[in-house]
C-alpha cells in the first residue's frame, strides 16, 4: 500500500453529504491502489459524512480507507441535521439526487417554512450558513447523472445545472461545469456524469482541461488520452478471484442463455494477461452481444414487437454484454441487465461483486462483505469511482492551495 505522505501543512477539511458508501471520499482522501497503480495520499481529511442508507453507511464505516484517519459517516437524513452540527470545513462534496427543486417527497420545496428545499438546495443551506458565519467554505463539488442537464426547473426555462450555477455565483463561487466521461480520467467504464465545481472568487476557478493534464503526468490509463488497453475489461477481469455472484432470475437467466456467450470465448481472456498493443488487438474481442443475438423466432412479445419496428423504439441495446476487448458500459445501482452491462462476456452470470467493484475502480481491499449481497451491488453502482474522484480531488486541492 502506498504511504501517507508527510504533511507540511494543514489539512484540507472535507465535508461529504450523500457519501453512499464512500466512493468519491476515497478518492479525495487517497491512500490507495488499483490495478497496480498507487494513488496517493492527498493532504484532506474528511471530517464529516453522511447518508440516509444504513447499508451505505455500514459499508462506509467498514473501511479503514476510509475511517482510520477521518470521521465516520453519519446515518440521517440530511434534512434534519442541524445548521450547527455541521463542522467547519475547505471543500463540499456532493453527489445529491437530482430531483424537481418544488417537489422534494412531501415538503415543500423553496416555499418550505422551515427554509428546506430538495436535496441540492439543502447544499446551499449548509453554505449560506458556513458563510453568515464568516467561515465561507473555499470550494464544492457536485456531481450528478448526465440526465440533469436537460432538467428544468418548476419554471420550465431554466436548466437545473444553470440554476445551480446562478445560485452558487451569488454566494461567491466561480463556477465551472463539465459532462465527463470516467473512461478518460482510469475508470474502467464508459460512465457520463455531470461535475460542478465552484472555487471561491477571491481564489480563482477550477480548470477542466487540468484534469486531463494530471491524467497525462500521472501516467493514468485514459479511453481519450493513452494507455486504454488497461482499461478494457479483460485486463480488468483477467486476475479477479473467485466470489459468489447475485443469481437471475429464471426469465432473465433464460435470455442470457439465449444471447451466449462471447464469440472470442474463455480463451481470450489469456491475451490480456501478458502485455498487447491495443491497435493489434483481434476484432473479435471487441465484439459484445445483446438481445439482438438471439434469433426472432425465439423472442419473448415485448422484444419482437420491438424487433419489427427498431425506428419507432430506437432499437435499444438491452441485455448489453460486452467483451473483453471492450471498456464496460455504466454500472447502475439496480444492476439489471436489461438496463446495464452487468453479464460476464463469458459466462452465463452476473457480474460478481468484485468485478463491478474493480469495473468502479474500488481497490481489491475495500470491504463489501458487512451488508447483504443485494446491497452491495446497489451501492457500488450508486458510487462515484474512486479514481476520477482522486483525479478531482487532486485538481481541486491544488487549485485552492495557490492562494
Amino acid at each position: 500500500m502506498p504511504t501517507s505522505k508527510k504533511q507540511t501543512q494543514k489539512k484540507i477539511k472535507v465535508l461529504s453529504l450523500f457519501s453512499g458508501c464512500g466512493g468519491l471520499d476515497l478518492g479525495f482522501l487517497g491512500g490507495f491502489s488499483f490495478s497496480g497503480k498507487d494513488y496517493e495520499r492527498l493532504d484532506t481529511d474528511v471530517v464529516f459524512a453522511n447518508d440516509f442508507d444504513p447499508d451505505a453507511v455500514n459499508c462506509y464505516n467498514s473501511n479503514a480507507l476510509l475511517v482510520k484517519d477521518s470521521a465516520k459517516s453519519i446515518c440521517k437524513d440530511v434534512r434534519e441535521i442541524e445548521d450547527q452540527e455541521f463542522p467547519d470545513f475547505d471543500v463540499m462534496i456532493a453527489g445529491f439526487p437530482c430531483q424537481p427543486f418544488s417537489n422534494a417527497g412531501n415538503r415543500k420545496g423553496v416555499n418550505d417554512k422551515n427554509g428546506r428545499g430538495t436535496l441540492f438546495e439543502e447544499c446551499e443551506r449548509i453554505l449560506k450558513y458556513k458563510i453568515s458565519q464568516k467561515k465561507k467554505p473555499k470550494a464544492f463539488l457536485f456531481e450528478n447523472v448526465r440526465g440533469i442537464l436537460s432538467s428544468k426547473m418548476p419554471d420550465g426555462k431554466t436548466t437545473v445545472p444553470n440554476e445551480i450555477k446562478a445560485r452558487m455565483e451569488k454566494l461567491g463561487y466561480n463556477v465551472s461545469m463539465q459532462l465527463v466521461c470516467a473512461s478518460d480520467y482510469g475508470v474502467p467504464q464508459k460512465r457520463y456524469r455531470v461535475l460542478i465545481v465552484g472555487v471561491d472568487k477571491k481564489i480563482g476557478s477550477f480548470d477542466f482541461e487540468k484534469l486531463k493534464e494530471l491524467v497525462q503526468k500521472e501516467n493514468i490509463p485514459s479511453e481519450s488520452f493513452g494507455k486504454q488497453e488497461k482499461l478494457l475489461l479483460g485486463s480488468i477481469l483477467k486476475d479477479v478471484p473467485k466470489e459468489d455472484f447475485w443469481e437471475y432470475t429464471k426469465a432473465t437467466q433464460n435470455m442470457i442463455e439465449k444471447i451466449g456467450p462471447c464469440a472470442h470465448g474463455a480463451k481470450a481472456l489469456n491475451y490480456f494477461k501478458k502485455d498487447f498493443e491495443y491497435d493489434k488487438m483481434p476484432e473479435s474481442y471487441r465484439e459484445g452481444k445483446s438481445w439482438k443475438d438471439i434469433p426472432p423466432e425465439e423472442l419473448t412479445p415485448r422484444f419482437k414487437k420491438i424487433y419489427d419496428n427498431p425506428k419507432k423504439y430506437h432499437s435499444p441495446k438491452f441485455f448489453r454484454r460486452f467483451a473483453f476487448g471492450e471498456i464496460n458500459g455504466t454500472i447502475t445501482a439496480s444492476s439489471q441487465p436489461e438496463n446495464c452491462g452487468i453479464t460476464h462476456p463469458i459466462e452465463n452470470r452476473r457480474f460478481t461483486v468484485r468485478e463491478i467493484a474493480r469495473i468502479q475502480s474500488f481497490p481489491d481491499n475495500f470491504d463489501f462483505s458487512k451488508i447483504p449481497l443485494q446491497s452491495r451491488y446497489k451501492v457500488i453502482g450508486n458510487a462515484v469511482p474512486p479514481i476520477l474522484g482522486w483525479v478531482v480531488a487532486k485538481t481541486l486541492t491544488e487549485t485552492i492551495k495557490e492562494k
